[in-house]
């Protein structure tokens, strides 16, 4: 016992020394944005990374380091955007989530592999849990292996079947943007009430990717909370990484910066990350049974459908609509959280070569959507580990809505 306490000690003691300390950064917050401000925004949003969703009526946050606080602010200023400091320091909120997360591990260290909702579990925690299903339920849960990153993490994912011939295929995958830690709960949620319930396994097979991109997921853990991209070299040495969400084969490029520190940066060319290929061929692998697609992000309280290129209404729109509501309305029913509806491009901004508009444009799934969790924490993207559990608990229902109506309709 004493061994193993000194070596999650040495663990931890080595964690704090390299982790990033964000000491100085800030975050800042704007007043809800106005239909005039928001190209200004959509640009800015190329160069600083901006969290949530800004939009029309909404605020926009925006983390900001001590040397871009001066240049944000002047640009707020110039576009007569009024804001506030809501965090003047985020050192010492990374650091508290960073020990309490440690604690956490430390605690369970000694416990059963199991899927667990009071904190946030490792990637390989959870390649682990879902190896483990896939050899207690041979019959029903298969692993995939859809690509290794560059720092070698493998992309693993679960398909959970009855093995009926013929049925449709459903797909969710989760933490494609490395920092977005509450959204693999929401995964592995989906896999424990598919593997405990035959009915559900009878409606459809089951395609569930609790971590899209283990490298970044992995990174945020170790080094950096906020990381969001993949962790692939680029020519500028002290920009690595692709937002993966923009290096899909659909509209790839159209109107993407080509700056390589940009948290928006699409790769070299599209399916350049080996993530996103293994994904994207994949889907449209099973693009023949594939009738629902989810990509599962944070945050925003939305859920949003394609495209993100255009505010134009695609062919079933109306479909998409009433079949985002029905999950609206099956997570509002559990607490009263309110989730919006809306078109990509409208409700969150315009973005090209995301997934669910290649899944969507390419592998012409017909009800296709990316889901904005609801935030936490000090500003968003860290919500506590004590509100695991609750957004797991209202999602789900949401989940089971969506599919019910798309797999009756």
């Amino acid at each position: 016992m004493r061994s193993l306490f000194s070596i999650v000690l040495l663990m931890v003691l080595g964690s704090a020394l390299a982790y990033k300390s964000y000491s100085g950064y800030q975050v800042l917050k704007s007043a809800p944005l106005t239909a005039a401000s928001m190209p200004y925004i959509n640009r800015l949003s190329k160069h600083f990374d901006f969290w949530g969703t800004p939009g029309v009526g909404r605020p926009a946050t925006v983390m900001v380091s001590p040397e871009q606080a001066p240049l944000v602010v002047a640009a707020f200023n110039r576009m007569r955007i009024s804001h506030e400091v809501l965090i003047p320091d985020l050192g010492p909120e990374v650091e508290r989530e960073r020990l309490e997360r440690e604690a956490l591990e430390v605690a369970h260290s000694m416990k059963p592999r199991e899927a667990v909702y009071d904190r946030y579990m490792s990637c390989q925690e959870i390649h682990h849990y879902m190896r483990d299903l896939s050899a207690a339920y041979p019959e029903i849960a298969t692993g995939i292996i859809f690509a290794n990153g560059t720092e070698g993490h493998k992309v693993k994912g679960i398909k959970i079947s009855n093995g009926n011939v013929g049925q449709k295929a459903l797909w969710f995958d989760c933490a494609i943007h490395a920092r977005e830690w509450i959204t693999p709960p929401v995964c592995l949620r989906i896999i424990d009430e598919v593997i405990a319930d035959p009915a559900l396994r009878d409606l459809a097979d089951w395609y569930i990717l609790p971590v899209a991109n283990p490298d970044g997921y992995n990174y945020s853990i170790t080094t950096d909370r906020f990381w969001r991209k993949t962790r692939s070299p680029n020519p500028d040495p002290d920009c690595p990484g692709t937002d993966p969400n923009r290096n899909f084969d659909f509209l790839w490029d159209a109107g993407n910066p080509t700056d390589y520190c940009s948290e928006v940066y699409p790769g070299t060319n599209a399916f350049s990350e080996p993530e996103v290929s293994g994904i994207g061929n994949f889907i449209l692998d099973i693009a023949d049974s594939l009738v629902l697609y989810v990509a599962i992000h944070s945050y925003g309280e939305q859920i949003l459908y394609p495209y993100g290129h255009t505010v134009e209404p695609v062919p079933n729109v109306d479909q998409l609509i009433a079949a985002g509501t029905a999950s609206a309305d099956a997570i509002a029913a559990v607490a009263g959280t309110t989730y919006t509806v809306e078109n990509s491009a409208s409700g969150l901004y315009f973005t090209y070569g995301a997934s669910d508009d290649f899944a969507y444009g390419r592998g012409a799934v017909q009800y296709a959507y990316t889901f904005e969790l609801s935030g936490g924490g000090s500003a968003g993207f860290d919500p506590p580990a004590s509100l695991i559990q609750p957004v797991v608990d209202e999602v789900w229902p949401g989940i089971k809505a969506l599919v019910d109506y798309v797999l009756a309709n």
